[in-house]
C-alpha cells in the first residue's frame, strides 16, 4: 500500500520552527533560573552548576577605606602577588594597624612571572624606601615562578623603574545572588553543566568527573562546605599536576639579593585548596615536596608554615576556600592577614631589638 506524505505548507512549517524555538528558549531559560548565575572561577570553567557547588555562607563586609593601595614610593611595605592578594583583601589587616601597603601582581614584573636578578636595585630604583616586601604565591605555581628567574638571570634585566597599576577588583561579594539576568550563562554551558549533574548524582568513579580544567572528587565535605552538593569537592587541575618543587636555590637567591638592599623579604607560599582539604601530595601527578618544611630548613628565610595554618583553620571555619573557586573566601582571605600581620609585627619588633643600643 502506497502512503502518499502531504507536503508541510509554509505556514506550518513556520509553525513548527517558531514553537521549536520557543521551547528551546523555555528549556534554556528554566536551566538559567536552576542552575543559577556562576560567581565561581571553578564552576564557570569546568561547567559545574552554581546551584550545586555555590557557597551559602554570608561572608564579611569590609570597610571601603581599607581597600586601598599606597604608591611604590610612599609605601612601607610591598606586596609582589598573585590572584590571592590582587582583590587586596588580606592586605586590609595590614592597612588596619596603620601600615602603607602597595601591591603589584607578578604579571607587572618586567620578565612576566619571573623576579629579576636585580630585584633589590630596581625597587629602590622604582621609588621604593620601604623596609619589607612579601612576595606570595599559590604553591601550584611558586616552582615555575622561580625556575623563570634562572631565565631571567640568563640576559641584562635593565634597570628601569617598575610600572605598577594601582587599579584592582571591586569591593569583594558578601552574599551570593541566586537568579541574575545581568550576565546569562550560555546554553552550551546549561547542557555542559546539566550532563556533569547527571555524571554526579550516577556517582560515577573520578575519572569520570573531570571536566575541562576541572576535577570532581567525592569526599566528605559537609563540615567543611556549605554547598549543596558537599559530598563532592572541585578543584582545578593545576592542583594536581604541579612539578616537584626543587628551586630552593633561587629562592636563597633572591632573599640575599633583597637583604643586600636593607630590605627584608616575608615569603607567603599559599597552600592549594587540594592540599589543604584532601591532603600533601593527593593524587598528584609528580613526586610531592612540601615547600614549607623545604624552607624551614633554611633559618634566614622568614615564611610562615601556611600549609598547617590552613589545614588547622579549614576545619573551623566552613568555606575558608569557596567551594566553587579556586581562592580563599572573604573570611580565608580576613583569616590569611591576621597571620601575616602578626608575623610582620613579630618581625618588625625582632629588628628594632637588634639594632637598639
Amino acid at each position: 500500500m502506497n502512503i502518499h506524505l502531504q507536503p508541510l505548507s509554509f505556514k506550518k512549517y513556520s509553525s513548527i520552527l517558531i514553537y521549536m524555538f520557543l521551547l528551546m528558549a523555555v528549556v534554556f531559560g528554566s536551566m538559567e533560573i536552576y542552575f543559577e548565575k556562576v560567581y565561581g572561577d571553578l564552576a564557570r570553567i569546568g561547567n559545574f552548576p552554581e546551584r550545586y557547588f555555590g557557597w551559602r555562607s554570608s561572608q564579611p563586609g569590609i570597610p571601603n577605606d581599607l581597600l586601598k593601595d599606597s604608591p611604590l614610593d610612599e609605601a612601607n611595605i610591598l606586596v609582589i602577588g598573585d590572584s590571592f592578594s590582587a582583590a587586596r583583601i588580606w592586605q586590609t589587616k595590614l592597612v588596619a594597624d596603620g601600615l602603607k601597603v602597595g601591591t603589584m601582581t607578578w604579571s607587572e614584573l618586567k620578565e612576566k612571572e619571573a623576579l629579576p636578578s636585580d630585584l633589590g636595585k630596581t625597587l629602590r630604583i622604582s621609588g621604593f624606601k620601604g623596609r619589607y616586601v612579601i612576595i606570595e604565591s599559590v604553591e601550584r605555581l611558586f616552582q615555575g615562578r622561580m625556575m623563570a628567574l634562572s631565565k631571567a638571570q640568563l640576559h641584562q634585566v635593565s634597570k628601569t623603574p617598575f610600572v605598577v597599576d594601582t587599579n584592582f577588583p571591586l569591593y569583594p561579594f558578601t552574599s551570593r545572588e541566586r537568579v541574575s539576568w545581568s550576565k546569562l550563562n550560555g546554553g552550551a554551558w546549561g547542557v555542559s553543566a546539566l550532563y556533569n549533574s547527571i555524571k554526579l548524582f550516577l556517582n560515577l568513579p573520578q575519572n569520570y568527573l573531570k571536566s575541562g580544567a576541572v576535577q570532581a572528587v567525592n569526599f566528605d565535605g559537609c563540615q567543611l562546605f556549605t554547598h549543596r552538593l558537599c559530598n563532592y569537592g572541585i578543584f582545578v587541575e593545576g592542583d594536581f599536576d604541579k612539578h616537584t618543587f626543587n628551586s630552593i636555590d633561587n629562592v636563597l637567591a633572591v632573599n640575599r639579593n633583597l637583604k643586600a638592599e636593607g630590605i627584608q623579604p616575608i615569603w607567603m607560599i599559599i597552600p592549594d585548596k587540594a592540599t589543604v582539604y584532601l591532603g600533601y601530595g593527593k593524587f598528584n601527578k609528580y613526586p610531592y615536596q612540601n615547600i614549607w618544611q623545604n624552607f624551614a630548613q633554611y633559618p634566614e628565610l622568614l615564611a610562615l608554615d601556611l600549609g598547617t595554618e590552613f589545614v588547622n583553620k579549614s576545619r573551623t571555619v566552613k568555606d575558608f576556600y569557596y567551594p566553587n573557586d579556586t581562592h580563599l573566601s572573604v573570611n580565608g582571605s580576613l583569616y590569611m592577614g591576621s597571620v601575616m600581620e602578626k608575623q610582620l609585627r613579630n618581625v618588625m619588633a625582632n629588628q628594632a631589638k637588634s639594632v637598639s643600643p
